[in-house]
Parts: C-alpha cells; sequence; structure tokens
C-alpha cells in the first residue's frame, strides 16, 4: 500500500513537472508563457534581466574580410580560454571540498583555501590578460570609423552597467546630525 502511494505521488509529481516545462521563464513572467516579442536569452525562453547582445557585425558594419578575421580570433581565444577556465573551474571545485573536508583543522582549511585562491586570482590575471589582447587584436582590423563607433558603443555599455548598478543598490541612510 505504501509503495503504491509513493508511486503515484512521484508520478503526479513528474506529470504535473511535465506540464510546466517550456512555459515561460520563471524569472520574467512568474511561470506565465512568455509575450510573442519575447527572445530567448541564455536558454530560457525569455529573461528580461539579461538585454540581448550587441551585435557588433551589425552595428561597426564590417566586411566579410574583417567578419572572417574576427572570428578567426575568436576561435584562437576560445583555445587559448579553455585550459584556463577548466583550471578555474577545478581549482573552485577543490576549494568545496577542502571546505566539506572534516579530516583537516579550521587553519589547515584556512591555509589551502588561501593557496587557492591565489591561484585562482593569478589564473583569472592570465584570462583578463587574453581577453585584453583580443580586444586590441580586434581593433586592429577596424578602420578609424569603427573604431570610433566602437568607442562610443563601449562608452554607452560602460554608462548602462553603472546606471544599473546605481539602481540595483539600496538607498544610503544618511546619518543623523551629531550634537556637539
Amino acid at each position: 500500500m505504501k509503495k503504491t502511494l509513493l508511486l503515484a505521488a512521484v508520478l503526479a509529481l513528474g506529470a504535473s513537472t511535465m506540464a510546466f516545462a517550456g512555459e515561460g521563464c520563471p524569472v520574467c513572467h512568474g511561470g506565465y508563457p512568455p509575450p510573442p516579442d519575447c527572445k530567448p536569452c541564455m536558454g530560457r525562453p525569455c529573461c528580461k534581466q539579461h538585454p540581448p547582445k550587441v551585435n557588433l557585425d551589425e552595428k561597426l558594419k564590417l566586411t566579410d574580410v574583417q567578419k572572417a578575421k574576427a572570428k578567426e580570433m575568436r576561435m584562437q581565444s576560445r583555445e587559448e580560454m579553455e585550459p584556463i577556465m577548466n583550471a578555474i573551474k577545478t581549482k573552485f571545485e577543490q576549494k568545496e571540498l577542502i571546505k566539506r573536508s572534516n579530516d583537516i583543522t579550521t587553519e589547515a582549511k584556512l591555509e589551502q583555501i588561501e593557496k587557492l585562491n591565489n591561484q585562482i586570482n593569478a589564473l583569472h590575471k592570465q584570462a583578463r590578460d587574453i581577453r585584453l589582447k583580443n580586444d586590441r587584436d580586434f581593433e586592429s582590423i577596424l578602420t578609424p570609423a569603427q573604431k570610433k563607433q566602437l568607442d562610443k558603443l563601449k562608452a554607452e555599455a560602460k554608462k548602462n552597467a553603472m546606471d544599473k548598478k546605481k539602481s540595483a543598490q539600496p538607498p544610503q541612510k544618511k546619518s543623523a546630525p551629531t550634537k556637539k
């Protein structure tokens, strides 16, 4: 009897989750289907939190030759970045294992975690250096007018990021004036 009841509950739960699968982004629309003008974002049907990426090919009006060079640079960059990103992932996994470990003392955990943090920071620096090199390489294939347009797009993106950051922060409380 208990097995039958448990099986029925599992089947009901599975059926209900399958019925709601693909209905819409729970973040944006509270689980309701997205409106027709929603575009897919990051593997989800819709997501207002992540604006669509700027298509630089169109914005900068790249030629076919420039597009081919840019694609080649991206592929090369991806090959350079993959081992670094895998190493970072591995280091984070090692940190989690150390945190959960009951075999070593807290001091030893902290020491090992600090060492891993230093290694992760070094890997992040390598990744940042590769990204900066890629940015310079991409800019080298642009015409002066395209560079100017790219700088304008970067400034706009930076401003939007700052505005978003400011709006995400709670308002600062003003301290009461002190009496002297």
